[in-house]
């Protein structure tokens, strides 16, 4: 048989000795080129991934800024709409209170100036509500909103609003129902009805007569109890009216920076 050289070490593999460096070489670039591609497909997948999640915030952004504008426009109509109701109290109020505290001639009080004051324990809480931004809060979307003035606006807004909620539990903890503590000098009657617009007191209704309060003058400027008791209601209307000149001022603010984040 013929004789068949044996192999050197490491000959097994059909490389001659002399190429095993380039071989070695080719390997370590292949070996390197596929690293890099995995890394590479890696990062674009997360990247991919980044850009994704980084649209859907945006599209949930335009949402949120989109309902706040829609919100903060209803708010404020309904804030401007009690404030209204609010001022032409106060002013009549103001009426009756020149006569009752001796400032002017005394004459007997309209039926209006005598509801002001028959109802001026009255303090119902303020319209504050913005759904959206309660949902922010509550999962955590604050941040969401890249617009920093939009976020410190709602920040303020926020700040006022928990402050005035304190403020109605504090106004409303001692009410002084002045026809209620003082029959003597506001009596409830129950009156024919005439065609009026205005509603019945306590909102009890009838097709033939209604509630109204009646008020006696002379009883109540002799009585400085009843005079203590009216300056305190005043006093707290007057504070509930304050908190509707900060809070429009606040709400219009903000509306004003949405409009010009939103472009409309």
């Amino acid at each position: 048989m013929p004789h068949t050289p044996a192999h050197g070490r490491g000959e097994s593999t059909g490389i001659p000795w002399q190429d095993r460096g380039t071989f070695a070489r080719t390997e370590l670039v292949r070996l390197g080129a596929e690293f890099v591609i995995v890394v590479l497909g890696v990062f674009l997948g997360l990247q991919a991934a980044n850009w994704n999640e980084e649209r859907q915030d945006r599209k949930d952004e335009e949402a949120i800024l989109a309902r706040l504008q829609d919100e903060t426009a209803t708010l404020l109509g309904a804030v401007r709409e009690e404030r209204e109701y609010l001022e032409a109290n106060a002013d009549l109020m103001a009426q009756a209170r020149s006569v009752i505290f001796s400032q002017a001639e005394s004459r007997p009080l309209t039926e209006a100036e005598c509801r002001a004051v028959a109802g001026s324990h009255v303090y119902r809480r303020e319209a504050d509500q913005l759904p959206i931004l309660e949902e922010m809060l509550a999962t955590g979307r604050f941040d969401r909103v890249q617009d920093e003035a939009i976020k410190s606006q709602l920040r303020s807004y926020i700040i006022f609003r928990d402050r005035q909620r304190g403020n109605h539990e504090e106004r409303t903890n001692e009410l002084f129902r002045l026809y209620s503590r003082h029959p003597e000098a506001i009596r409830i009657a129950l009156v024919p009805r005439e065609e009026d617009a205005n509603p019945d007191f306590g909102f009890m209704t009838d097709d033939e007569t209604k509630w109204t309060p009646q008020c006696d003058v002379a009883r109540m400027c002799s009585n400085q109890q009843f005079l203590n008791e009216l300056f305190d209601n005043m006093g707290r209307r007057n504070h509930v009216l304050m908190g509707y000149d900060e809070r429009e001022a606040i709400l219009t603010e903000l509306q004003e920076r949405l409009e010009e984040v939103l472009g409309s």
